[in-house]
């Protein structure tokens, strides 16, 4: 979150202006106080904190042996105090900004000159703490005695009120700061721009973001005739700019935005302020959310490094802000063990600090469930969950969005587990929260009002179902219109309600109408129908021997040795993926080998595939599972119209003698692995990605039955048909395959066979890739003589039964 607007660059113009009212001594240590005092003022308006706060730690010890007023002392303590808070040095910063008020209230008839900026900049050290309460307390003392800078406390009521989630509070305020700003000297400070920017965060919250933009770039427009567009005000208000654009997922805007805050902060404070290591996160963070993750690593390290080098090694919040955000980049990249490490280091700097009851804990313990339930540890995900939830309802007010967002974080933890009634009352909670907070049509209710649709189906409360999913689309209309995608995905899943109703025509006429919808978008080419094979499977029910043992090779590449091609989450959903199959699906560990980024090698997979690995320890009647996840090629002519897959040292500019060819990667398969009992997972797009978050290198013809050749024994599970792109998802870090496939190969439990999670995955996939991409993604499954029933990933081996 941005620093409050008018607080940490406000009080110098303040400082400077009363400094001519100092009477100091006329001596020699009067000359060498004011000199530190001056100094210190010029270090910290430049942001110099580190060095603005020696200066004024010297300049206070003078002055003891020097008679100074109690206007004076106070005014000093101010300065200091200040920076103090600046630097993050909270508890000493509060008890001299309590020394300050001692003095001002001596003051005489001057003591509310001070007084007012004291509990002004005390408000700003609590909100700092999400120490809400006193923050308030502060800030309404404030604007109770200022005469001059009320506008000040009454715009920080009004962010304060914002983030606690006390809207009926913050309209209240909203609604006094606009009188200021729209007063005769609006234009002379920085009274509306920051009334534009807490009215831009205000519409936000309720998810106006066409209104946000607005307002946001009225405040931009406000601080402009200002300053100029070097200044850190500029910084400030771009900063809200640029998180709206990442609510948005429009992340190139956003990176766009942040990296001119680098830059400008970079210019104005040198490479020694902790205000410039706070670009670095946020820069971090952007790169990551784009799948940039090179750079990312870079900022989010360059971030550690300059903050370690400003406090001297120490153990700050600033460290630990910047360890989070590196965290984060790694848990995407599926390095769980070291994210958890950094979150862990994080949480213990950040609880020292705050305290085990702040917002920031809060949002720590929530990255580390996600982080655990990624690894399917999910009592360990449930109690971080619901710490992070009571932290949020204890320091929060009713209407505050974390509430709605940590209830859906649980009821997913639920559904994954299949504690359906856990689930109904945690999305019953969300979807309440979410229409008292931000109304009936909004896109957060909607969003819970549709999981809680998804639930009723898996319960078999179709009426239910029917109810909450109409409700979802009803509101989808209103916002995206009638004939958009995400009302197309809305009519798909209404469809298979009223199908599991028994209610078929009503069900077909909703599919004709997304069928209908979906035919303008890209990939419309396909039929939207109810699940079914491209090519029918035949079992050879009669050949049903047992399965002997099981076996896995799980490789994804996120970071490839050119980076221009890397992928945000294809490394951690093989890593996702893997556990998956040791946890859920009855693989022992050691025969799941998994291999992400440096060593999915060209190379290394051949071997692994071969007499390294997978071909030294398969036997016939075994299970074999194949994933991978990475990029997809388009057909070479001049390799026989092979598609390739593109390994981590693959070069993209020469396939064919850097590539692994799909075509011939069963024949390998079939060679190698003595089984003819093998599943081949592909997520990967073969037509070519064009845009940002799909997994291929280019768009031409694309992979096709035929051309693929499968082996006999094996079956082909496709992210994507020909043509169309795999997507990469725009709601958790994971490819929209991978993460619907884990979800429906669990839809009867440990019984799933590979069809009844295809019948469900395609509806998955389908309705999501409409709803987010305005595109159509259809996974397709192919076999080739298979031996025996439609296989059951989960199916208890013979080596296992027979001890």
């Amino acid at each position: 979150m941005p620093r409050p607007v008018s607080i940490a660059f406000i009080l110098v113009f303040v400082l400077v202006a009363n400094l001519s009212t100092l009477a100091l001594p006329a001596a020699s240590q009067e000359k060498l106080v004011r000199s530190l005092y001056v100094s210190g003022l010029q270090d910290y308006e430049l942001g110099n904190y580190k060095e603005a706060l020696k200066k004024l730690r010297k300049a206070m010890a003078l002055s003891e042996g020097v008679k100074f007023n109690a206007f004076e002392r106070s005014q000093g303590l101010l300065t200091l105090a200040e920076t103090l808070r600046s630097l993050g040095h909270y508890e000493e910063a509060e008890k001299t900004f309590n020394e300050s008020i001692k003095y001002a209230n001596q003051a005489g008839f001057r003591k509310n000159i001070t007084l007012s900026r004291v509990y002004n900049n005390l408000g700003v050290l609590y909100f700092e703490n999400s120490d809400f309460p006193k923050a308030e307390a502060a800030w309404k003392e404030s604007e109770k005695i200022s005469f001059d800078i009320k506008y000040l406390p009454t715009n920080n009521l009004a962010r304060l009120y914002l983030k606690w989630g006390k809207l009926a509070e913050a309209e209240e305020y909203l609604a006094k700061a606009k009188k200021f700003a729209t007063g005769l000297l609006n234009n002379k400070d920085i009274t509306q721009p920051y009334y534009y920017y807490n009215l831009a965060t205000y519409n936000k919250l309720k998810g106006n973001f066409d209104e946000a933009e607005q307002n946001y770039k009225k405040a931009i427009a406000g601080i402009q005739k200002l300053v100029t567009e070097n200044h850190l005000y500029y910084t400030i208000v771009l900063m809200g700019l640029s998180e709206l654009y990442i609510d948005q997922s429009r992340f190139e805007e956003a990176e766009k935005e942040i990296r001119t805050i680098v830059k400008t902060r970079e210019n104005a404070l040198g490479d020694e302020n902790p205000l410039v290591a706070e670009a670095y996160v946020l820069l971090a963070n952007v790169l990551a959310d784009e799948g940039k993750y090179n750079e990312a690593r870079e900022f989010a390290g360059k971030a550690i490094e300059l903050n370690n080098r400003i406090f001297e090694g120490g153990d700050n919040l600033f460290v630990a802000k910047a360890k989070h955000a590196f965290a984060n980049i790694r848990r995407q990249e599926g390095q769980y063990a070291e994210a958890e490490k950094l979150l862990n280091e994080s949480l213990i700097t950040v609880k020292r600090i705050l305290g085990a009851d702040h917002l920031e804990v809060a949002d720590i313990e929530r990255d580390l469930a996600s982080l655990k339930l990624d690894q399917s540890q999910y009592r360990e995900a449930e109690t971080l969950f619901q710490s992070a939830s009571n932290t949020v309802e204890s320091k929060t007010g009713p209407d505050h969005p974390k509430r709605a967002e940590l209830a859906l974080d649980l009821g997913n933890l639920y559904l994954r587990e299949g504690l359906y009634d856990k689930a109904e009352v945690q999305f019953l909670k969300s979807l309440k929260l979410s229409k008292d907070v931000l109304g009936e049509t909004s896109r957060a209710t909607a969003r819970s009002a549709r999981k809680l649709g998804e639930l009723y189906v898996k319960l078999g409360k179709s009426d239910d179902a029917i109810s909450q999913l109409t409700v979802a689309c009803n509101i989808d209309k209103s916002i995206f219109g009638e004939a958009s995608p995400p009302v197309a995905a809305d009519l798909m899943a209404l469809a298979g309600a009223y199908d599991s109703a028994g209610q078929s025509e009503k069900s077909k006429e909703l599919l004709a109408q997304a069928n209908q919808i979906k035919q303008k978008f890209s990939g419309g080419g396909a039929n939207v129908n109810m699940p079914q094979l491209t090519v029918p499977l035949a079992f050879a029910s009669n050949d049903a021997r047992p399965v002997r043992d099981k076996w896995a090779l799980v490789i994804g590449i996120s970071n490839f040795k050119d980076p221009s091609i890397n992928l945000k989450f294809a490394a951690k959903d093989a890593t996702d993926f893997g556990n998956f199959l040791v946890t859920s699906e009855k693989f022992k560990e050691d025969h799941v080998k998994t291999l992400t980024d440096q060593e999915a090698t060209r190379e290394n997979i051949v071997a692994m595939l071969g007499d390294k690995w997978l071909g030294k320890n398969a036997r016939e009647d075994d299970l074999i599972v194949v994933y991978v996840s990475s990029h997809g090629s388009h057909s070479q002519e001049d390799a026989g119209g092979v598609n390739f897959l593109v390994a981590h040292d693959t070069d993209k500019n020469s396939l064919l003698a850097t590539g692994i060819p799909m075509q011939w990667l069963s024949k390998m398969i079939s060679e190698q692995v003595k089984s003819n009992r093998v599943v081949l997972i592909l997520d990967v797009c073969h037509s070519g990605a064009a845009a940002q978050g799909g997994k291929a290198l280019n768009r031409i013809a694309g992979l096709t039955p035929d051309a693929f050749k499968i082996g006999s024994g094996q079956m082909v599970l496709c992210s994507s048909m020909a043509e169309q792109v795999s997507w990469e998802s725009k709601e958790y870090e994971n490819s929209v395959f991978t993460r619907r496939l884990i979800e429906a190969l669990r839809v009867n439990n440990d019984k799933t066979t590979l069809l009844d999670a295809y019948n469900r995955l395609k509806v998955l996939v389908e309705s999501e890739v409409l709803r987010d991409r305005s595109n159509l993604q259809t996974p397709v499954l192919w076999n080739e003589k298979w031996v025996g029933n439609d296989p059951m990933l989960a199916v208890d081996t013979a080596t296992d039964t027979s001890h």
